[in-house]
Formats: C-alpha cells, sequence, structure tokens
C-alpha cells in the first residue's frame, strides 16, 4: 500500500510539473511578444514564409540580384507577360544554350536572322536591348528562374513577390506638363537629360526628336502603362542608366510623362524627306542672299575693268 502510495504521489507531481513547465513556456513567450512590441500573427507571418521559402542555391541567389537590376523592369516570374515575356518555366520552352546566348548577346542573334529572336521582337514590338549581361550573370539568371520555375507549392510564395515587386502605383499626370518635360521646356528636378534628345514622339516637333533610341509613339499600347512606369523608374536599358542613375526622375515627373506619352497611341509616322529637302534649299537661299547683301560691292577696284570688257 505504501508502494502504489509513493507511486501515485509520483505520477501527480511530474502532472504538476509539466504543467508548470508548460504554463512557464508561455508565460515567457508572452513575455517576449510584449517586449518585441508585435503580436502572435506578426510573428507567425514574418515566421511562416521563411520555413516556407526554398532554400536557393547561391547561384540562383546570385540570379536573383542581377535580375532585379536588369531584367524586371521588363519580365516578371510567374507574374504575366508586360513590355517582356513572363519567364516562368522559360527553361522548359526553351533551350538553355539559346537562352543563354540571348540574354548575353540578344543583338547579335537578331542581326544574325535567328528565327525565335526575331519572332520575340515581332510579338512584343521592340528588341531586346544587350543589357551587358556576362555568360556567367547569365547562368544565374537562368538558376534563379528554374528556382522559381519549380512545381512546388513553395514556390508560389517567391513568385507573389515577384509579382508585388513588378507592379506600380501612380498618380494621375498631367499630360501637356509632360510634354513640357518630354521636350526640355521644363527641366528635370535632378537634371537629368530631356527625353527629346535620344526619344521621338509623333508630333513632337518640326524635325522629330532623337534617333538614338527607340520611337516612343504607340508605346503605351505596346507594353502598357505598368511597362512605361517600369522603365520610367528603374531606367534598366544602358544609355538611360548612365543619364538617370544619379539623376533619377521625380515621381510626379514620372506621372506627367506617362500620361503624354499614353496620348500618343497612333502609329509611328516615318518623317518625310520633303521637310529636310526644302529646309536645306532655304537655307542655301538665305546664305547665298546673306553673301550678295554684304559683299554688294565686290566687283569694285581692279576687276571692274575685266567685268566692263576694257581699261579705263
Amino acid at each position: 500500500m505504501a508502494t502504489d502510495s509513493a507511486t501515485e504521489h509520483s505520477l501527480a507531481f511530474r502532472r504538476r510539473a509539466v504543467i508548470a513547465g508548460a504554463v512557464g513556456v508561455a508565460v515567457i513567450f508572452f513575455i517576449w511578444l510584449v517586449l518585441a512590441g508585435v503580436n502572435g500573427k506578426e510573428v507567425m507571418g514574418a515566421i511562416a514564409p521563411a520555413m516556407l521559402l526554398p532554400q536557393t542555391s547561391p547561384l540562383a541567389s546570385d540570379g536573383q540580384s542581377i535580375f532585379e537590376q536588369k531584367c524586371l523592369a521588363c519580365h516578371t516570374i510567374g507574374g504575366g507577360r508586360t513590355v517582356g515575356p513572363d519567364l516562368k518555366d522559360v527553361l522548359s520552352r526553351r533551350d538553355r544554350g539559346w537562352l543563354t546566348r540571348f540574354i548575353v548577346a540578344p543583338d547579335k542573334l537578331i542581326s544574325q536572322g535567328d528565327t525565335l529572336a526575331n519572332q520575340l521582337v515581332q510579338e512584343y514590338g521592340m528588341a531586346m536591348p544587350n543589357m551587358g549581361v556576362s555568360e556567367s550573370e547569365a547562368a544565374a539568371i537562368l538558376a534563379y528562374i528554374e528556382s522559381l520555375s519549380e512545381d512546388k507549392p513553395t514556390a508560389s510564395l517567391q513568385t507573389e513577390v515577384t509579382k508585388v515587386e513588378t507592379s506600380v502605383t501612380l498618380a494621375a499626370g498631367d499630360a501637356d506638363r509632360g510634354r513640357d518635360i518630354f521636350t526640355g521646356k521644363i527641366p528635370l528636378a535632378n537634371g537629368g537629360a530631356a527625353c527629346i534628345a535620344c526619344h521621338n514622339i509623333n508630333g513632337i516637333a518640326t524635325l522629330g526628336g532623337g534617333v538614338v533610341a527607340r520611337d516612343l509613339t504607340g508605346i503605351a499600347s505596346t507594353m502598357g502603362q505598368t511597362g512605361v512606369v517600369s522603365i520610367l523608374k528603374t531606367t534598366p536599358f544602358p544609355i538611360m542608366k548612365e543619364i538617370y542613375s544619379q539623376r533619377p526622375l521625380a515621381e510626379d515627373e514620372i506621372a506627367d510623362l506617362v500620361a503624354f506619352i499614353s496620348t500618343n497611341q497612333s502609329q509611328v509616322t516615318p518623317t518625310s524627306p520633303i521637310i529636310f529637302i526644302l529646309i536645306s534649299a532655304s537655307g542655301v537661299l538665305i546664305i547665298a542672299g546673306m553673301f550678295q547683301f554684304f559683299w554688294r560691292g565686290r566687283l569694285a577696284g581692279v576687276r571692274r575693268s575685266l567685268v566692263k570688257g576694257g581699261s579705263s
């Protein structure tokens, strides 16, 4: 009897110890939450993604950084097509070697008449620019894309992050002010060059705009406003990056430019050579007239006898 009583006492003590320990852990956890200034929902919201996200390789991690710098303005991974195609599962649709060559030197493939590269140009209305990506960087980008393209539930979390990062919101802009910003009539706040220095858009000036970069007529219908905003915010192309990396466009400037560009949706109209011929002819006549006026006494003196046909 004494033994049974001791056993029951021991079991009861253990149960009380377990309950006390659980209560103690709960109290400590609650105190930690209070000191951290968050609630349990926020903590789990922060912890859960870290627990669920797949562990990416170092190569894929490097690829994420490169992708965000050089690709994110035009591409998503699972977020749908924007300026360029959605790259989710691209490795199941395209050969890895071809993708590497295209990422490194798209201009070279296009100029060589590569069928697939030129199909993409036709489909998206523009050629992918050479972003200065090396073969090792291209391999990292493809590793990152592949890590988000795997058919796993965990991949959806990173895909959602990519969708959020590529989405843009912008206040309504003033198209008239955007036109003045485009032409340089209103200088950019941070001192960047006016758009007209490199770009043309229908009706912007008598002689048109620059020809260094793409004609922006109808670009909003091709890329959508989201694509245009993304490019103006990230300036991913080499020339843009060189000009605006240290002189970024302000939010209101982007809004006004997008409003102006979006109003010009007509087809690109080639500039007629007749206007250049007329301007050139007018310039020659004006210069000839100026010479005639300022040197109207040029036949006097030594040459007068020759003009009149004899000596005086």
